[in-house]
């Protein structure tokens, strides 16, 4: 196959799954709230029966977590419930620009916002540490619409066409978004202004620092970008999670500001603070794991010999 069709047949694809996608949000946001969790649950198992190697690696991961505990037939319920909930809080995220202060808190609410208003006292800004856990997407655009200054950090998209999608269903909602190219310094800025910046450190992600801490049991590559601007700025560091209920409600739990360590030693404040920031995060995770992206290659890379 020569070079020039596979460009040609790569930019078809992209063209019909960036039109799919923006037929699909039109379609979601104008049918009812229950028809599109009930369609999005259902695409979901569809994909965890039929999308083998997303099921496989799902079911790998449990395992290696989960396979002291639990049985094989567990662990692949625990999997099925994941693309399950995959699908409900997907649902949501699509219909992010459909909320607004007079019908949010009909489907999200929130404990610990105290922590939050605490931290932001002090002045400095916030990191708000999350993971892909629940629709962590509509917890930034809750917060948004009850007034607080976010910012969402992430990486642009393979398809330009489908990343200006997905930043513009979330700017709708009052998020900011900084793209993680300039990450470094929009963020600083937006420290400054005592603002709240959103990070997920659950994943392992290419081209960021990071150092090798505990997670889930196991050796895993974290970003250390909330302990060195920590370090730099002061800002508070605030854990949060969103999970989905069983009546397809969500509920956002914001935990207290967590302990910066700072010593003379900033390699050693460096791996500690990731220690413990990865920590907070992964408290949410076992307490609902079948509403974290196990299909997420977190343990890829490996620490050098």
């Amino acid at each position: 196959m020569s070079t020039s069709w596979r460009k040609t047949r790569k930019r078809v694809k992209n063209w019909f799954i960036y039109i799919l996608v923006k037929l699909g949000l039109r379609w979601i946001r104008v049918v009812k709230r229950e028809t599109a969790i009930r369609s999005f649950q259902t695409l979901s198992l569809l994909g965890f029966y039929l999308v083998r190697s997303e099921r496989r690696k799902t079911l790998q991961h449990l395992t290696m977590v989960y396979g002291g505990e639990k049985s094989q037939q567990e662990i692949y319920r625990m999997a099925k419930a994941v693309f399950f909930n995959l699908g409900r809080n997907m649902a949501d995220a699509f219909r992010i620009p459909l909320y607004n202060s007079e019908n949010v808190d009909q489907i999200v609410a929130a404990k610990g916002l105290e922590h939050l208003d605490r931290a932001l006292a002090k002045g400095n800004g916030v990191l708000a540490l999350t993971g892909h856990v629940g629709n962590w997407e509509l917890m930034g655009g809750y917060l948004a619409i009850k007034g607080y200054p976010i910012n969402v950090v992430g990486a642009p998209i393979y398809d330009p066409r489908l990343d200006a999608l997905v930043v513009q269903n979330r700017q709708q909602s009052g998020m900011k978004y900084i793209a993680r190219g300039s990450a470094t310094r929009e963020i600083i800025r937006a420290l400054r202004r005592n603002e709240v910046i959103g990070l997920l450190i659950d994943q392992d992600t290419k081209h960021v620092e990071g150092v090798f801490v505990d997670f889930l049991g196991k050796n895993a590559f974290t970003p250390a970008g909330p302990a060195l601007l920590a370090a730099k700025t002061g800002a508070a560091i605030v854990p949060m999670a969103i999970h989905i209920t069983k009546d397809n409600t969500h509920l956002i739990d914001i935990e207290d500001e967590l302990d910066v360590q700072t010593t003379a030693d900033p390699e050693n404040d460096r791996i500690y603070n990731t220690q413990i920031f990865s920590k907070a995060v992964e408290k949410f995770i076992r307490l609902y794991p079948t509403q974290w992206v196990w299909m997420h290659r977190r343990w890829k890379t490996m620490p050098r010999t």
